[in-house]
């Protein structure tokens, strides 16, 4: 197993307007970044461009068994995608920022059955303690 030491830690400010992102020694280089919310949105989009330009040639990886953080708080829309008659979902994610994925049209029906499967399970109260919010 191939171990590597952190080569940078993201930091941010009591205030919560500026997180810096300090180089250590491991990195062979030194300083120290500030970046205000807008750098790191860049930041993250740039980023997010490489890793799919990367990941462009790799299969897909399964979802099965894949970790995830779910988001409980979010504004999200579904509109039509014209190209493949499909369905876009976009949501803004916490971390990330607005993203989004197309559903295609057998996806959706996949889509449609599964949230109807769960709509009849038994929810709870929507006055219930403990609900995620």
């Amino acid at each position: 197993m191939n171990v590597r030491a952190a080569r940078m830690q993201v930091a941010v400010s009591d205030d919560r307007r500026l997180a810096t992102l300090k180089l250590l020694p491991e990195s062979g280089m030194d300083g120290e970044i500030p970046l205000t919310l807008e750098q790191i949105s860049q930041l993250i989009a740039t980023l997010g461009q490489a890793r799919a330009a990367m990941q462009d040639k790799r299969a897909v990886p399964p979802m099965e068994g894949a970790s995830f953080t779910p988001i409980y708080k979010t504004k999200w829309t579904v509109q039509p995608e014209a190209l493949t008659e499909g369905s876009i979902i976009a949501f803004q994610h916490p971390a990330f920022g607005p993203v989004g994925f197309v559903l295609p049209p057998a996806d959706i029906e996949k889509v449609v059955r599964a949230l109807t499967v769960h709509m009849g399970m038994v929810h709870s109260s929507e006055r219930a303690p403990g609900k995620p919010s």
